[in-house]
Formats: C-alpha cells, sequence, structure tokens
C-alpha cells in the first residue's frame, strides 16, 4: 500500500441558492497511492472582513455528511442569509492521520444571498360590506430581514359557498 497523504481535491465548483449551497469537487491528482481515499468538508462562518473565520455552528447541514464520505458533493443549507462563508475540502486517506501536517484541501469562499420570508400563518377577515374588505394577519414567523410590503391578490369565484379567494404574498 502506498505511504503518502492525498493531494487537495481539485476543481471545486460551488452553486449558492438563497440560504443553501451545493459543492462539487473532482478528485486530488495525487490519491497518495491508496484506496482508502475519502473527504471532509470543514465549514467556516467570516463575520467581519479582517477578523478569522470560525467553525460553523452545528444547525448548519451538511448533506450527506461532514467526514469521511467517497462521493465528491455535498449539500449545505441552514446557512445564514447575506454571510460570508469559507468551505474547505479535505483529502484525507489511512495515512492522513498519522501525518504531523493537516490534511490537504481547496478553499472555496461564498457569500449566502436573503432568503424569502417564510409565509403569512392565516389572514382573518375582520369585517366585510358590498364593497370592503377588513382583513388583518400575524406576520412571518421567519421574516428574513425587514418586511417592506405585503401583497394581497384576491380573485371572486362564482360559487355558493366562496365569494372570495385571498392570498397573501410577503
Amino acid at each position: 500500500k502506498g505511504s503518502a497523504i492525498p493531494s487537495a481535491p481539485r476543481n471545486v465548483i460551488s452553486s449558492v441558492n438563497e440560504t443553501s449551497l451545493s459543492l462539487e469537487w473532482e478528485e486530488p491528482e495525487d490519491t497518495g497511492g491508496r484506496g482508502d481515499l475519502v473527504y471532509n468538508v470543514v465549514c467556516k462562518k467570516c463575520l467581519r472582513d479582517r477578523s478569522p473565520c470560525t467553525r460553523c455552528d452545528d444547525n448548519v447541514d451538511i448533506a450527506p455528511r461532514r467526514l469521511g464520505m467517497r462521493q465528491r458533493k455535498v449539500v449545505v443549507r441552514n446557512l445564514q442569509a447575506h454571510t460570508r462563508y469559507s468551505f474547505e475540502v479535505q483529502a484525507v486517506n489511512g495515512v492522513s492521520g498519522k501525518n504531523p501536517s493537516s490534511p490537504n484541501y481547496s478553499t472555496v469562499n461564498i457569500t449566502t444571498n436573503q432568503a424569502a420570508p417564510s409565509a403569512v400563518p392565516t389572514v382573518h377577515l375582520m369585517r366585510s360590506t358590498a364593497d370592503t374588505l377588513n382583513l388583518s394577519w400575524l406576520p412571518p414567523e421567519k421574516p428574513n430581514g425587514v418586511i417592506l410590503d405585503y401583497e394581497i391578490k384576491y380573485k371572486e369565484r362564482v360559487s355558493p359557498d366562496l365569494l372570495l379567494c385571498v392570498t397573501l404574498n410577503v
């Protein structure tokens, strides 16, 4: 068996969708001459430009998992909106743990987008007349920022049991 640690994974591709991320990569140029190559993904959150990035907390979900993967693709969920992150994709094999240096890795830096607010839970009809409606609702549980306005869409129905259909978009 080979006795070298693998080189870094190659060509890491990232794709951000609001507060989710997919990462894909190619295997290292040098696998260390062994067949037990696996990958680790380390998530770091970067708060300010000059301060060091810190490990992501446990609510960040990396699927299928963070450590010891044979596949070369992960999906990361539950990132914070408008936040910079750095991801290390490490290549390790059976001799990596015996080597004093840290595993070779490739880094990708991303910034998440604004996530859309969660849905308005319930709309209440407070009062109605022939030509007016008075509605009320609670704000979304997760506004993900300041809500500037609400959009109300309605359409009349010609059904005896439902005269008005109201849809509320944030």
